[in-house]
């Protein structure tokens, strides 16, 4: 049998074994909880804030309705609180807030002054996006706005207001910034590395 005839037979088994080849198996990731749950929410909560925070944090949910009350998904050990990505904004925005800033979220939410008596420290490091800058109770952009988009922050509120007073409010997500400026609901925006969910 000539080199050739060898060569050609090869050719022939290589071509036959690579069309009976197996398809190759493509592992899918195990599908996470759907959109709503309490389990989707609280995944979501958790990220907002590094994992050191987020793991031991209560998680409450929003409202059914402007009378309710929050619910909570899951308690807490460490004082910090953490809320899923808000369902009315487009973007995706779960906090997670010291004591300080769950007395600043009560107040905002009983449309009073906050009684901050130390420095507070909240966590969006999935982002946020907002209707306003300036208004505290905005639900959307005014007419031919766009929504406020921010990346990973973090916020920081202190109860002096005066501190606050040098910063410029334009929303900016490369440098701090004050958001609310001039409202009892002022507080620091601070752009930070962060993840998306």
């Amino acid at each position: 049998m000539s080199w050739q005839v060898r060569m050609a037979g090869a050719a022939v088994l290589v071509l036959v074994a690579a069309c009976n080849k197996p398809t190759p198996q493509v592992e899918t990731a195990a599908p996470g909880p759907a959109p709503g749950t309490a389990e989707w929410k609280i995944q979501s909560a958790m990220s907002a804030a590094p994992d050191s925070i987020a793991a031991g944090a209560t998680i409450m949910d929003y409202p059914a309705s402007p009378t309710a009350q929050m619910t909570q998904l899951r308690a807490g050990t460490n004082g910090w609180l953490c809320v899923p990505d808000m369902p009315m904004s487009p973007g995706t925005d779960p906090m997670c807030g010291d004591a300080q800033w769950q007395t600043w979220l009560a107040a905002w939410a009983g449309h009073k002054t906050p009684n901050l008596t130390a420095l507070g420290v909240a966590y969006m490091l999935a982002g946020g996006s907002d209707g306003s800058n300036t208004d505290p109770y905005a639900t959307a952009p005014d007419s031919g706005q766009s929504w406020i988009t921010s990346g990973p922050h973090l916020m920081l509120i202190s109860p002096n207001p005066r501190a606050y007073d040098a910063m410029p409010n334009a929303a900016n997500t490369n440098t701090p910034y004050i958001m609310y400026k001039g409202t009892p609901y002022a507080h620091v925006m601070v752009p930070v590395g962060g993840r998306t969910m």
